[in-house]
């Protein structure tokens, strides 16, 4: 005879399917709504960006000559040398999905895409492995995308960054569970980091305290350990120089960080890994230095296109890290020196935030998870998950239909927005190359990289968005001071062979080489103007 079976766990077990399963329906949707929203936030950014234009120039070089470039090769204007181009790499990589693809510039938003996806899901592993409840993590990530956008245009080295770090923060998981074999990964990260931009810093600063984290963890635990010992007969001073004396403590630190110790050396000679070898580290140092007061990028993060929702979101996430704080040991907050030093670096810098939104969404979602505005939220969400399937399937709907008709796809070299900052004179290039002219041409800012790209070797150009990577400090300011029609705007035209001046139609200039008065514009003619741009040469165009 068949055993009768246990109707009651069967029920159970049944019943725990079922949840299992509504579980994973709820989290799908909920990471798809909130991928959906990421990406409606950044659909607009589907412009390609200058930086782009002169870092593909260098890669074709490369690749036409099959010798990467030490010095500048564009400018006529007195340049640097060597000009340390820190992301020439990636100039190779979106030279090879662009110009090398069927794709054309297009393949930069597939590249972008690609890149958006394993941040995205490498900051999940991290933060479910530090203990977010996955709820939490999707409800929190929207705070930050005000700060997180600045890393997405098409398509810039430091979403290369972006996403350095978020392996980099997955590899340290690991160290805090005691694992050593992650050094083996994060050393050729870190070499082809270098190589692809300048950020791999933020990478060397996040493994810095990391083990300075540590070491206070260590120190805490060895006080504890012999609390009596230290305190006997002493003042807290004297305690904290015993404790720093304390054999103990070196050899237990030495214990567990001597693989972190080892990576110095590494890291040091890694350093020389590039095409300019040592002469990598004074650029470096100089450009971690200089103070970039004409780049709006570098502007604290009130200067932001939005700083209202900019500074509301910020100091909803510095509030939330410090409730964390409040309701847990700071010892059980990992992460918590890194991240604070990323909201400093945000708070002063506009394209730092894309950085701490990065930390942040790795580390608060799990610092959040334990405490009783994590569990409420919890609750909150599993009482009402109908409400929350439906509202999230129109967010899903919602954010694709805005992404598809911004359109996200689809690569654009832009002629018509802003150009004084962001467009491109594609028109007055177009001019130049039906005449197949020759000669100097004066850019603005954002400018010379295209027309570099468009027009190399037989044109050159006065500035593009190197700036100290290649240009003397003079160069920038006299540009400045030309397209603002600055007192002595006029000495720049005299100053550098320019034979043609390429002047956006909203700056000050303009009016002043239109107008006959100015001496100056006496030897400049406007041979070609559109709504945007205007070309002026002080010789005829050949045919």
């Amino acid at each position: 005879m068949n055993p009768i079976p246990n109707l009651s766990k069967t029920w159970a077990a049944s019943n725990l399917l079922t949840n299992r399963r509504r579980d994973v329906l709820l989290y799908a949707v909920l990471a798809i709504a909130t991928a959906s929203m990421f990406l409606a936030y950044i659909s607009r950014m589907h412009d390609v960006t200058h930086d782009a234009f002169h870092e593909m120039a260098l890669a074709r070089e490369w690749f036409l000559t099959g010798i990467l470039p030490t010095d500048d090769l564009f400018a006529y204007t007195p340049t640097v040398s060597p000009a340390v181009h820190h992301e020439w790499a990636t100039g190779v990589a979106l030279y090879w999905v662009s110009a090398m693809s069927p794709l054309g510039l297009d393949g930069m938003i597939l590249l972008k895409m690609i890149l958006v996806a394993t941040l995205g899901v490498t900051l999940y592993r991290v933060a479910r492995g530090n203990g977010a409840h996955p709820i939490v993590f999707f409800l929190l990530a929207p705070i930050v995308f005000p700060m997180l956008w600045v890393g997405f245009a098409t398509l810039r080295a430091q979403l290369f960054t972006l996403v350095a770090i978020a392996l980099t923060l997955l590899m340290l998981q690991s160290d805090w569970r005691g694992e050593r074999k992650w050094v083996f990964l994060w050393i050729p990260l870190y070499i082809v980091w270098l190589n692809l931009h300048a950020g791999f810093v933020v990478g060397l600063g996040l493994v810095g305290f990391h083990v300075l984290e540590r070491l206070l963890i260590i120190a805490k635990k060895e006080f504890q350990q012999d609390e009596s010992k230290f305190k006997q007969n002493q003042g807290f001073l004297k305690s904290f120089q015993s404790l720093l004396l304390s054999k103990q403590l070196y050899r237990k630190a030495y214990e567990e960080l001597w693989h972190l110790v080892a990576l110095v050396p590494i890291v040091l000679c890694g350093l020389c890994l590039n095409p300019w070898g040592w002469q990598y580290v004074p650029y470096l140092i100089k450009a971690i230095t200089m103070p970039r007061p004409l780049i709006l990028e570098w502007q604290p993060i009130w200067f932001t296109y939005d700083p209202l929702t900019t500074l509301l979101t910020f100091g909803c996430s510095v509030l939330m890290i410090g409730y964390a704080a409040k309701q847990r040991r700071w010892d059980r907050l990992r992460g918590w020196l890194f991240c604070l030093l990323a909201a400093y670096m945000a708070l002063k810098h506009i394209r730092h935030g894309s950085i701490y939104a990065v930390v942040w969404l790795a580390m608060v979602p799990a610092w959040i998870t334990p405490t009783p505005f994590g569990r409420s939220l919890i609750r909150f969400v599993n009482n009402t998950r109908q409400r929350w399937l439906q509202s999230s399937a129109l967010a899903i709907a919602a954010s694709l239909g805005f992404a598809f008709y911004q359109p996200f796809y689809r690569a654009t070299v832009p002629d018509d927005v802003a150009p004084s900052s962001y467009g491109f004179p594609k028109g007055a290039v177009d001019y130049l190359e039906s005449h197949q002219a020759h000669g100097n041409v004066m850019t603005p800012f954002h400018c010379g990289a295209y027309v570099s790209w468009r027009l190399y070797p037989a044109v050159k150009v006065s500035l593009d968005g190197r700036y100290e990577v290649a240009y003397q400090p003079q160069v920038m300011e006299q540009h400045r001071s030309f397209y603002e029609a600055a007192p002595g705007w006029q000495d720049t035209l005299t100053a550098y062979q320019h034979d043609f001046v390429i002047v956006p139609k909203d700056a000050a200039v303009y009016s002043a080489l239109r107008s006959r008065t100015v001496p100056a514009a006496g030897s400049w003619s406007c041979i070609y103007e559109d709504d945007y741009f205007a070309l002026f040469s002080r010789m005829e165009v050949g045919t």
